[in-house]
């Protein structure tokens, strides 16, 4: 056993720089699948964690549709024998008190009072300092844009001051804009012991909402306090770690997998490019070893050895390679979020995924090498048939089935992307042909010669450089497909996000807005109208797999704010009897059918009701539900409006400043719609630098594929390029032709690429799923980055490869022959 292992060691390392690129193509296929999983497990426990960090270990709570509540209003649950642990929380909007100068709305904070900083209810995780309950707690981009350190003093304007006791790190409850130019448009957010804040606004005994743990479930003690509460402004929910509203992050695993599997893809087929062609060099070799007695078995068991021994040397390098490369992924992915937020790498699973998966996928890639290896007739060893008409056949039949693929383009799923794919692989010889003869005229012209030999030999070994040009053009596809998707998202975004957005501006109050208030803003000189928005949250309801979630329901009606996308009809069928319409991706994560009912846990108690349509909407990315106006207020007890929409006839600085001068003591936040635009699609446009990160990496990984079959190509013209020297061809024309030969294939790849993404991205504009959400256009970033680099790249394997060929002795090179 131990012989065997030594000869299949020795044949895979007879050709060193033929070893050394498979090698290679196999730890950049490991490493990048290693960190897309990274990089996959690793946000979604990010996000997860920070869900939780929102719920603590709270199990209820009890919140009111107006601002505050009296504590003596739930005292007996304070003192429930089941009640284990509970916070109360009061909020206040107020201004901090600044030396710089300002504007109210930069100054604008929100400062939470807790019974207790330390409790388990909460999770602040501490960055300097300590939850003592005496000063402020306030998180690190706040402490970092007012210069203030632990003992430093914060002033807020017409309360008072105090010390801070602490920075944390981000988290949802304490989330605060890093620059002024967010402050703008979003208020601060910190925490103060709540004895303090009531002594400070005189807000006595008064309370903004209560967490609480129970033992057991506690669903007894919930339904008791709901019924207590039926007909009070409070109501309880079960407190439910789902934070879909604030983060659509879903298509982001997607593309996670999408780069692991091409990534794979493509390391595989240079694998089997390298493998079949040692085969095939060797298959005299095979013969000999039959006739000396050896089995079918024992040739496929060599082979077979060899690609462990090389799958088992990439695995062991790539996987390390890619935890890094993964820890560098995630700090570039996360800092496309608006949020400083932490992470800890999650390398164990995927780990061990990719490392099984990087000694299995090279065998798997190399079964029907090995299956050819072992089927060498003995009499090979003999004679060699001639195997041209066969090959024609093949051929012909080949591009047969690929032109019939092409039929199923038109295809309204993602079936067509593998229709396109196939099609791709079958056609790409005819292909690089036609490229060939355009190209030839040109290389005659420009390098005489040489460029006529690299056009010529480009076809000597067709299929091997049309498959690693479809590598390169695969990849160059794709990876402009996802370009594509993201240049389009932001426009189809702010397009959605105006029509549904409601009005020009959505000012958001801590308390709920009086009709003094509303006439006050109606004589504003640029607001045209002014349009109550009533929402009821968290509302807590289940999925038809009876999993627990949240989200808001929205009231609406005919004549009031345009909030989602869906014909006029979709409004009396709302009117005429309590049924939801559910935005979509609410309504793909409840699971269900139109006509079904879905269970919500309203203010009222339990309820159920009829789904009856589903509609697009920005509000929440569609993660939201709407019901009408009277049925609203009927079932859900909801008589306050929190928010107000208004249109404008110009919007201007001027209206936020008068905005915060008359309603600053508990105006919570002003966003236009452009500034909603502009937070909605920044991560999307933020995605796009990882995305040409990508491309690289994809076009680097498929560039090895290249200087592979390259080398594999001037190994195999040993005899001919030395005659080439013999008869007077120069060091720098042998050169040049084999530069020209990689330029070729890089071209083909390229220009493959472009017309397969082009095609990717036309077929996807058609998809009826799809709504209009991207329209057909090239990214011309990618395009431009594309070509750059796939160029470039195959010029410096073919550099790489020429340098073996120029070390070479003409002598020796002709004995060979």
């Amino acid at each position: 056993m131990l012989n065997i292992w030594r000869i299949s060691w020795r044949n895979m390392t007879t050709h060193k720089k033929r070893f050394f690129f498979s090698l290679i193509a196999i730890i950049f296929g490991i490493s990048f699948l290693t960190a897309m999983l990274i990089a996959d497990r690793t946000t979604n426990d990010v996000f997860r964690y920070y869900e939780k960090m929102y719920v603590a270990n709270a199990d209820y709570w009890i919140l009111s549709d107006e601002h505050t509540y009296s504590e003596a209003e739930i005292s007996s649950v304070i003192t429930n024998p089941e009640v284990t642990n509970s916070l109360l929380a009061l909020d206040k909007q107020a201004f901090f008190e600044l030396n710089e100068n300002r504007t109210l709305q930069e100054r604008s904070v929100r400062i939470t009072g807790v019974s207790d900083q330390a409790s388990s209810l909460l999770k602040l995780p501490v960055i300097e300092g300590s939850l003592d309950n005496k000063g402020f707690v306030i998180p690190k981009a706040v402490a970092g844009l007012l210069d203030k350190k632990v003992g430093d003093t914060i002033a807020i304007e017409g309360l008072g001051t105090a010390k801070v006791s602490a920075i944390v790190e981000y988290t949802q409850l304490l989330a605060s804009p890093d620059n002024w130019e967010n402050a703008n448009s979003t208020s601060f957010r910190i925490m103060a012991p709540l004895d303090m804040l009531r002594e400070w606004t005189g807000m006595d005994n008064e309370i903004s909402y209560m967490r609480f743990q129970t033992e057991g479930d506690g669903k007894e003690l919930f339904q008791s306090v709901q019924q207590t509460l039926k007909d009070t402004s409070m109501y309880i929910q079960p407190v439910v770690a789902d934070d879909l509203q604030s983060n659509d992050i879903e298509g982001l695993y997607a593309f996670f997998y999408l780069v692991a599997i091409l990534s794979i893809c493509i390391s595989g087929f240079i694998v089997f490019n390298m493998i079949y062609t040692s085969v095939m060099e060797r298959k005299k070799e095979f013969a000999v070893m039959k006739s000396l007695g050896y089995l079918q078995s024992s040739v496929s068991k060599l082979v077979l050895i060899e690609m462990t021994l090389l799958a088992s040397v990439g695995t062991l390098i790539g996987v390390p390679f890619g935890v890094w490369l993964g820890d560098i992924f995630m700090e570039a992915l996360l800092s496309v979020f608006k949020f400083d937020m932490v992470y800890t790498l999650q390398w164990e699973l995927p780990v061990i995924i990719s490392g099984l998966i990087g000694l299995l996928f090279p065998v798997i890639f190399a079964l029907f090498p090995i299956y050819v290896a072992g089927k060498t007739p003995v009499l090979l060893a003999i004679k060699e048939a001639s195997t041209n008409q066969s090959a024609s056949y093949r051929f012909l039949i080949r591009n047969i089935l690929g032109l019939g693929m092409l039929g199923f383009l038109f295809m309204d799923g993602p079936l067509s992307y593998i229709a396109i794919l196939v099609a791709l692989v079958l056609l790409f010889p005819c292909f690089v042909i036609g490229l060939k003869w355009v190209l030839k005229p040109v290389l005659e012209f420009l390098f005489y010669f040489p460029g006529n030999v690299a056009a010529k030999n480009l076809i000597q070994q067709l299929n091997r450089n049309a498959n690693s040009a479809a590598i390169l053009a695969i990849g160059i596809a794709i990876i402009l497909l996802l370009g594509a998707a993201i240049e389009s998202a932001p426009k189809t975004l702010g397009k959605e996000i105006r029509e549904t957005y409601g009005g020009d501006v959505r000012i958001t109050s801590e308390a709920p807005w009086t009709q003094g208030d509303i006439a006050k803003l109606q004589s504003y000189e640029f607001v045209t109208k002014v349009e109550p928005l009533a929402e009821t949250k968290p509302i807590t309801w289940k999925t038809t797999q009876g999993n627990s979630r949240q989200f808001s329901v929205f009231s609406v009606n005919r004549n009031g704010p345009s909030l989602f996308d869906a014909e006029k009809n979709v409004y009396s069928k709302l009117a005429h009897k309590p049924t939801v319409i559910l935005g979509s991706r609410a309504f793909d994560e409840w699971g269900g059918n139109i006509g079904q009912t879905i269970e919500m846990n309203t203010p009222s108690g339990k309820q159920r009701y009829e789904v009856i349509d589903v509609v697009n909407t920005s509000h929440y990315s569609g993660y939201v539900a709407f019901m009408d106006n009277n049925h609203f207020q009927a079932n859900f007890g909801w008589s306050s409006a929190f928010d107000i929409l208004l249109t404008v006839d110009k919007q201007t600085e001027q209206l936020r400043t008068e905005l915060y001068n008359d309603f600053g003591d508990h105006l919570a936040k002003v966003q236009t719609v452009e500034e909603e635009i502009e937070s909605t699609t920044s991560a999307v446009k933020g995605m796009n630098d990882l995305i040409l990160f990508m491309l690289l990496l994809i076009i680097l990984l498929a560039s090895v594929g290249t200087a592979n079959t390259l080398l594999m190509n001037t190994m195999e013209r040993t005899v001919e390029i030395g005659t080439m020297r013999a008869i007077g061809f120069t060091k720098q024309q042998v050169r040049t032709m084999i530069l020209l030969e990689g330029l070729l294939i890089g071209l083909a790849g390229v220009f493959g690429g472009i017309i397969i993404g082009a095609l990717f991205i036309y077929v996807t504009s058609k998809w009826t799923f799809m709504e209009g959400f991207m329209s057909f256009q090239l990214p011309l970033d990618n395009v431009i980055l594309a070509m750059i680099a796939g160029v470039t790249l195959s010029l410096c394997a073919a550099w790489v490869s020429s340098r073996s060929v120029m070390r070479q002795n003409v002598a020796s090179s002709l004995k060979e022959g």
